[in-house]
This record gives structure tokens, sequence and C-alpha cells, in this order.
């Protein structure tokens, strides 16, 4: 109900809605699309990708391991809450809450905070599982008297050590006219045994806040490699993710060509780019490493200056 569409409650719809998911290999959902919804342009395709992270999915396996896949899923918004009293066509008694699905964070927790709030038993027992919690914001995009929506599985202490990461989560800076304060929001977290491992850093797929314009890439363009008229170049670095979702420490991996810069160009280009510091996994990204690939294209020559005296 927190995520009922404005209008259809205005209006005393109900709908449903299909979505198109990637599964992770843990089992969350990510990449949503609205395949259809019904009626259309009333909002219960978004709701029902602002319920998402409430869903754990048995993920597809190949050769014993589990592997990423897409699934659609149909959510309806049929008979649900009951009337309150209010004078608009199909009035819920939650119309007056405000919700946020699919948070935007500034801040999060890293890799190691969250590794270090592994349920002990499930650690001993190498068991993964995950929790969605949901809190409220206060004006400064902070969480606070946060509560478990799910858990997954029971009796492992997930949601519990999902709570207390809650202090972690700041709200990315929302537009001034926006009152933050009485809307609720949710977060989850998941628990992969790979976590456990200090040489690994399982971070899920991360989205991109900041990229480099192309006026960036352009202007760091190798100058000999434009002399000898070279019409592209790919680079790829392996970087750490630092606080606030920088790239740090990033080192050339490949380089095609090598010998015209390209990669020190690349290296130039770091302090461009940002992302997420929590995926739609519910897993961190501060603290682990992302492949950075960089595709260069030679830039069109400057145009001619235009022919002086009489036209």
């Amino acid at each position: 109900m927190a995520v009922f569409p404005t209008k259809a409650l205005e209006k005393g719809l109900d709908g449903e809605a299909t979505i198109s998911c990637r599964i992770s290999p843990q089992g969350a959902l990510f990449d949503c699309v609205v395949v259809s919804e019904e009626p259309a342009g009333i909002g219960f395709g978004q709701a029902a990708i602002a319920l998402t992270p409430q869903f754990l999915m048995k993920p597809a396996m190949k050769d014993g391991q589990p592997v990423a896949s897409r699934a659609r899923i149909p959510i309806s918004f049929k008979g649900l809450g009951t009337p309150t009293g209010s004078l608009l066509p199909g009035g819920r008694d939650l119309m007056a809450r405000r919700f946020m699905g699919r948070p935007l964070w500034a801040d999060a927790p890293s890799h190691a905070e969250t590794a270090a709030a592994y349920p002990e038993k499930a650690a001993a027992e190498g068991v993964g599982g995950s929790a969605t919690i949901r809190c409220a914001l206060t004006e400064y995009g902070r969480l606070r008297a946060c509560s478990t929506l799910s858990e997954t599985p029971r009796g492992y202490g997930f949601a519990k050590a999902a709570r207390t990461l809650s202090e972690r989560f700041v709200l990315a800076p929302a537009p001034d006219e926006v009152e933050l304060r009485g809307i609720e929001t949710q977060y989850m977290v998941t628990f992969d045994p790979g976590m456990l491992d200090p040489d690994k850093r399982v971070i899920g797929k991360p989205q991109w806040t900041q990229l480099p314009s192309s006026g960036s890439v352009a202007d760091g363009y190798p100058a000999e490699a434009r002399a000898q008229g070279i019409s592209g170049a790919r680079v790829v670095m392996n970087c750490v993710v630092g606080a606030g979702g920088t790239v740090q420490d990033c080192q050339v991996t490949s380089e095609e060509p090598a010998e015209f810069g390209f990669g020190q160009a690349a290296l130039a280009l770091a302090p461009h780019f940002r992302l997420s510091v929590w995926t739609e996994q519910g897993l961190p990204t501060v603290g682990g490493r992302v492949t950075l690939p960089i595709r260069y294209q030679l830039p069109p020559a400057d145009p001619a200056p235009a022919p002086q005296g009489e036209p």
C-alpha cells in the first residue's frame, strides 16, 4: 500500500503490472524494467519495481554454481487495503504515507563493514542470506525507526545484522523543495559467504553516477596517436572503489595499441568516474574492485577556417 500510485488512489483504481528483472547469483532482483501495466500511465509499473528489494528468488544454476538470469514477475495491486471513510473513491488507510522504493545513497556501509556484520552462526555454517529493512527518513537523509520487512532464511540473524548497518546509510542530496521528513524507504542487505574471504570482494553490479564528458576523453587523446592517425584504442583499468564511490589505485590491465600513451590518458580520467556506493543487489561497493573499460575514438579534425575577403 505504501507504493500504491497516488493517481490510482484518487480515482479509486486497482491495477496490475508485469516487470522483467535480472536475478543476481544471490537471488536479488536488479535492472528491472516495466513490461506492461494496466491501466497504463497511472504508475503501477514503477510501484512494482519499488517492491523488488523485498523479493529473493532462487538463482539459476550452471555447472553447479549460481549464475545471473532473468525473469518476468506479475504483481497485482487489486483488492488491497480497507476504506478509511474518505470521500475519495477507493480510499485507503495509508494514503498519507510516502514511500521511496529505490533510494540513491550518498554513503553506505563498506565491504569491510558489511562483512564484519555477518551473523556468526551463518558464517560458521557458510550460509548466505538477505534481509530488507524499512526505515523512516530524517530531514538530513539519515535513517531512523527501522524494522524488518523480510528475512531469508530465518533463524540466522540476518535481519538483526542488517539493522545494525542502518546508521551507515545516508540518502543522496534531494532537491531543496523535497521534504524528506515523513518519507519511508527501504534497503536490502545481501550476505554472501564470499564476503568472509578477505581476498574476495563481492560487490554485485554498481551503477555509474558520474562519467567523464566526451570533451574530457577527446582532450586526453594522445598527441602522438593523433599525429600518427591512430583511429582509436581500448584501455581496461582495474580500480578500487573508495569513499563516496570514487575510483582509486587504478591499474591498466590492457591497452590496445600499447605504444601511444592511451593507458596514461585513461588513468588521468579516473577522477571523473564515480559509482553508486550500494548496489540494487544489496551489496556494498566501497572497498571492492571494478573493471573500467574505456574506448577512444579519434576526434574529427577541426573545420577549415572560413575564407576571408569579399563574398
